[in-house]
């Protein structure tokens, strides 16, 4: 039997190898590197402008304090927030997935099933501790922007530290899945058990008392601030990381099975960049279903408009999970606000993006229009028109949350004039971030054919060009609605009117929503317009005298 296994382990690993030897050997070397050069350019010219652009004043030795003392516990409670979401991601069957070929054809062999799936694991984890270590060198050279150098901490250092510590924090989600997954824990002692987690870090972060938590030892880490304890937390974060690996044997074969089919449906749409289809699929890999019974009814006054009657019953039936989600989201998108006022103006990005995944959540009504269109041309009402009304309830939805927001906002900033800029502010951001998600939702999946047939004459820079701008434009439009903040900050440096201040750029995001809310309407024609000015041929020429009319 030990023979048998040693066999089949080497012939799996002779069948990767071989694998891999044709996929390079297909690759267009010319065309890798051109891709290659194209975004380390972009990329690397993007990450030093913007950087650049972080203009704001240093800290003075007081912020500075308040960061150093109060940072990692903020860090902690994020990481925490990451080990939730990687438990609630374990108890759904995840964070490996295979091909369903290597499901079928591997895992069901008379091989060492721990052999067979260390390596997956080992790549998810790798990929995720690169991504955290992504976002914590860019958030150590934002920090270095606002540092002074005569204080003995370079611009190195926090890079190097928020790197460290954010590959560390990248690689928790899988370590935690994986431990989930392994052991096969009952979903609901997962809840609980992450919950608690989150409480605990929370009480550290935003109660008065500060009580100890084991993640802020990386906070710690990623400000700069070492300590014996950070080394410790760190190897016993390592260790349970080698732990999940070899543990990776245990995991579930009828999870990986139903998890390889939408997986690979999952990356086909990000190469088409539909992003309601990646949404839809991931709510699938997380098993989130809708309510069977509504949170409410109804009210029969509100039924005489198709869909608004159809927007409330979808928000009805909005399961728990998905609106703590949102819940989550308009908190975050509060403390980025925040941290817009006490002076990291990048964090902006973060507020914009919040609201967009907020906003794809509330426009799920006008989603699924859109994703039958055969059904909504049967109707008896003009396309645009149906589309255009169903922007009425998601509008209204985001009350709450700003709602939410609001009082996050007034919890660390509590002044009455929060309370005013909370709405000058929050009204506008929530409405920017659903007329993100309503662009990016009636615009559709790009057409694979047309996109073809258009770049034919094109070259590939423009092409993709043309590409970046479609993805990037619904998030932009949603970042662009956090910009009160920064005018609230510039309002109070130049001691103009704070709340004039806000009402005209809150003023001037009400006419951006009301153009996507036009465009809605018109987009039909507008494109129409389009084609027949691209196509005069295809355009229906006007009846002659010989013709009747």
């Amino acid at each position: 039997m030990t023979t048998a296994t040693s066999v089949g382990i080497d012939a799996l690993k002779q069948m990767r190898t071989d694998r891999r030897r044709r996929r390079v050997a297909d690759m267009e070397w010319f065309e890798l590197l051109y891709r290659v050069y194209i975004t380390a350019l972009i990329g690397g010219f993007l990450l030093v402008w913007l950087s650049s652009l972080v203009t704001d004043s240093p800290f003075t030795q007081s912020q500075f304090d308040t960061l150093i003392h109060d940072g990692p516990r903020y860090v902690g409670f994020v990481m925490s927030v990451v080990w939730f979401l990687g438990m609630r991601s374990g108890s759904n069957g995840g964070p490996v997935s295979v091909e369903e070929a290597e499901v079928r054809h591997v895992l069901l062999a008379p091989v060492n099933r721990a052999a067979v799936l260390r390596h997956p694991a080992v790549q998810r984890l790798r990929t995720m501790a690169f991504t955290g270590t992504l976002a914590g060198g860019v958030t150590g050279l934002v920090l270095s922007k606002r540092v002074p150098k005569e204080w003995g901490r370079g611009p190195n250092q926090w890079i190097v530290c928020g790197a460290v510590a954010g590959a560390l924090i990248g690689a928790s989600f899988v370590i935690a899945a994986l431990l989930v997954h392994s052991f096969r824990i009952d979903r609901r002692i997962v809840t609980v058990a992450a919950t608690a987690i989150v409480a605990w870090h929370a009480a550290s972060a935003f109660l008065g008392s500060h009580p100890w938590a084991v993640f802020n030892e990386f906070g710690e880490f990623m400000l700069a601030v070492s300590h014996a304890t950070n080394l410790i937390a760190i190897a016993a974060l390592i260790l349970l990381a080698v732990l999940a690996v070899w543990r990776a044997g245990h995991l579930s074969i009828e999870a990986l099975a139903r998890r390889s089919a939408l997986v690979s449906q999952l990356k086909f749409a990000v190469t088409l960049q539909d992003i309601r289809t990646v949404v839809l699929l991931r709510r699938q890999l997380s098993q989130e279903h809708m309510r069977e019974k509504p949170w409410f009814a109804v009210p029969s006054f509100l039924r005489r408009n198709i869909a608004v009657t159809r927007c409330l019953r979808s928000l009805a039936h909005f399961p728990a999970r998905r609106m703590a989600r949102m819940a989550l989201l308009a908190v975050t998108s509060a403390v980025s606000l925040v941290a817009v006022w006490r002076g990291t103006t990048p964090a902006l990005v973060v507020s914009g993006l919040a609201l967009f995944m907020l906003g794809l959540d509330v426009i799920e009504p006008l989603s699924q229009e859109v994703d039958q269109p055969d059904r909504t041309d049967a109707l008896p009402i003009e396309r645009g028109l149906l589309l255009t009304q169903h922007l009425l309830v998601p509008a209204l939805t985001t009350v709450p949350f700003v709602l939410v927001g609001i009082a996050v906002a007034y919890a660390f900033e509590p002044h009455g004039m929060t309370l005013i800029a909370g709405v000058l502010i929050g009204i506008p951001a929530a409405l920017a971030g659903v007329a993100g998600a309503v662009i990016n939702a009636v615009k559709g999946a790009p057409d694979p054919l047309s996109e073809a047939n258009s770049g034919l004459y094109m070259p590939p820079e423009v092409s993709g060009m043309t590409t970046v701008i479609r993805a990037a434009w619904p998030p932009v439009v949603a970042i662009i609605g956090s910009t009160p903040a920064v005018a609230l900050v510039k309002a109070s440096e130049n001691g103009d009117n704070i709340p004039a201040a806000l009402v005209r750029t809150a003023l001037g995001i009400g006419m951006v929503c009301f153009l996507t809310a036009g465009w809605v309407r018109q987009r039909e024609k507008i494109r129409a317009a389009f084609r027949n000015f691209a196509n005069p041929q295809n355009a229906p020429s006007a009846p002659t005298s010989t013709q009747k009319v």
